[in-house]
């Protein structure tokens, strides 16, 4: 008789989810306390590795919102490195 093993609990959807909303909430603090407009676009970067939602589910068979938060999330990086762009030429 062979019994059979109990998968370990996945628990990386609740780590994703617990770190990604932790550098949103840094990048926050970087930007509304600091100042520190670099810092803050780089941790926001580095939150969209850690996607809140199931990553094995295909771009393409995304809900729409799904899509719609982490494109809105890189649009915020990009305006935070357009913010920094400009700062830098016009001084």
């Amino acid at each position: 008789m062979t019994t059979a093993k109990p998968q370990p609990r996945d628990l990386t959807p609740g780590f994703n989810r617990v770190m990604y909303g932790l550098m949103i909430a840094l990048s926050l603090y970087y930007i509304l306390f600091n100042k520190d407009v670099a810092t803050a676009m780089s941790t926001l970067g580095i939150g969209l590795i850690f996607d809140p939602f199931r990553q094995e589910v295909p771009w393409a068979q995304r809900p729409l919102y799904q899509k719609a938060v982490l494109l809105v999330h890189l649009l915020l990086i990009f305006a935070l490195l357009a913010i920094l762009a400009f700062n830098h030429f016009t001084k």
